[in-house]
């Protein structure tokens, strides 16, 4: 047992030749791959006029190809203060007043509303996308400034000082320190103004980075199918005893079994996250990589990200949990003595992260940790999450959290070779 290599490829090939892990990771990649395929698919009724007396029917490829051109020719565009009066416009903005009852009694209320174009061309394919790409920005615009602000006067000053007063609000609701907000103002300090803007904001960059937390969902189910079972095997096939018994002990025997399941793990996660990231790119679009976090994800996050480096970052730090999730789904199956008992415990655990994504901010040091987890780690809080790790410097959540899953696998694997070294019972 002293030639660790050849025993190693050993127990990668046992791996590599159990059926369930092949049928389990051509399952989830065509799952991930299919997540970017479905908003491309089915059929979207157009009215070529306001009566809606004839329609047009496109499929949704047939739209987003289209998109993908930008018609409205905002690429490259400045936020400023003639593109927002000119969202302002193509938007139709109109306001009513509406009658609303509570109770006994009725309360009126004036509601800002988006009215479509009359004009006949904007029932058409170009008219509809067009007023898409100025309703994403109108979108950004009403989440930043209040409606009775939201006027044809609205200037870019007013805008990004609406923007500054809301990450100033953030960052007192994350309960950021003095020093975490003047580093964060350090990084606001590099952000463009006025924001330069991309005519395809929702492609195919965006898109992977939004629907990632699912891939890591993926991952880790793959990290379940195939490696709950690996070490119960020997118990199931009474061999335990007899590895104890070697003359260079189980140790050699365990560390080559461990670093086959990282390994395997982590070539699924690459297959299942590559599957993702190209379906999105083929069939949404590469065009939004250079678009800013700031344009349609997040208007207050203050440091210079696009979308493109969001996304990578994401699968990154999903490549980097896969490890740390097959080391837990081993320790499991070493814990319970059985691949089934060993499947029950990982999938309790990854409900409960489902469930509850989040602790509340009133424990903000247990939240903290509790976001930092890989099985929760969800794609905004990646990056979004504003709180910082002080490690000798500053750290962000997506720089922290690999090396605290790190120390992890460290500490599962430990905790697996002590179980694996115990005398076996019958």
């Amino acid at each position: 047992m002293n030639n660790f290599g050849r025993l190693y490829r050993f127990e990668l090939k046992k791996l590599l030749q159990k059926k369930m892990v092949w049928i389990a990771l051509a399952v989830l990649t065509a799952a991930a791959f299919s997540l970017p395929a479905v908003q491309v698919m089915g059929k979207m009724y157009i009215s070529r006029d306001a009566t809606g007396t004839e329609d047009q029917v496109y499929s949704h490829y047939e739209i987003v190809q289209r998109q993908r051109q930008d018609p409205a020719g905002l690429d490259g565009r400045k936020l400023d203060t003639d593109l927002i009066r000119e969202t302002i416009e193509k938007a139709g903005i109109i306001s009513r007043t509406t009658t609303t009852v509570i109770g006994n009694e009725n309360a009126e209320t004036s509601v800002t509303v988006r009215q479509a174009d009359p004009d006949e061309t904007g029932w058409t394919l170009d008219g509809y996308i067009i007023q898409g790409q100025y309703g994403n920005i109108w979108d950004t615009l009403e989440s930043m400034v209040t409606q009775e602000n939201m006027t044809e006067d609205l200037t870019g000053e007013d805008y990004y000082a609406a923007v500054d007063a809301e990450r100033d609000r953030v960052y007192q609701a994350w309960g950021l320190t003095e020093e975490e907000r003047a580093w964060w103002d350090a990084q606001a300090a590099e952000l463009e103004t006025p924001l330069t803007l991309t005519g395809y904001p929702d492609g195919g960059w965006c898109n992977l980075a939004e629907t990632a937390y699912v891939g890591n969902i993926f991952i880790f189910l793959f990290a379940i199918i195939a490696l709950a079972g690996l070490f119960p095997m020997e118990r199931q096939r009474r061999t335990d005893a007899l590895v104890q018994c070697a003359r260079n002990g189980g140790t050699p025997l365990y560390a080559a079994k461990f670093l086959a399941g990282l390994t395997v793990s982590f070539a699924g996660a690459l297959v299942i996250t590559v599957s993702m990231a190209a379906a999105c790119l083929l069939l949404l679009g590469p065009e939004d990589a250079a678009t800013a976090v700031q344009q349609l994800m997040n208007p207050t996050y203050g440091a210079p990200m696009t979308v493109r480096r969001l996304a990578l970052t994401v699968c990154a730090v999903y490549l980097a949990a896969s490890l740390v999730h097959a080391a837990f789904v081993m320790a499991a199956g070493l814990c319970t003595k059985g691949g089934t008992s060993a499947m029950a415990v990982c999938f309790g655990a990854m409900m409960l992260f489902i469930m509850l994504p989040a602790l509340p901010m009133s424990h903000p040091r247990l939240s903290h940790v509790w976001s930092l987890l890989p099985a929760v780690f969800g794609s905004n809080g990646v990056v979004y999450d504003l709180r910082l790790v002080h490690i000798g410097g500053y750290l962000t959540n997506y720089q922290a959290a690999p090396l605290l899953w790190l120390v992890m696998t460290l500490a599962l694997a430990a905790l697996g070779l002590a179980l694996h070294r115990r005398v076996p019972r019958k």
